[in-house]
């Protein structure tokens, strides 16, 4: 997506239908909203634990070590095997599918 763009996305998309869910993806908007979600982990999630904890220390892990990230591929059918995005994801995370 190029600076200041948005990309029109799909979901839930089935034969002979109407689309059920179209929604449009904005770079700014993600990164709002991903530091929003982040900030969940410690003014929320971490509020529920007792410091040093299993599950605190879990939390705690995730917040500073995870990623939120937004995979976008305008090619996701293609057959062809050859530069596939999705079996590259697979591949990096070591999935058999």
């Amino acid at each position: 997506v190029e600076e200041g763009g948005a990309t029109a996305l799909t979901w839930g998309v089935f034969p002979n239908r109407e689309i059920l869910q179209p929604t449009i993806f904005d770079p700014s908007t993600f990164l709002i909203w991903a530091e929003e979600a982040f900030s969940l982990w410690t003014n929320m999630w971490l509020n529920l634990y007792e410091p040093g904890s299993e599950s605190y220390d879990l939390v705690e892990t995730i917040r500073d070590t995870y990623y939120l990230v937004a995979i976008i591929d305008n090619d996701f059918a293609s057959d062809s095997r050859a530069g596939n995005l999705w079996d590259a994801i697979l591949k990096v995370g070591k999935v058999d599918v």
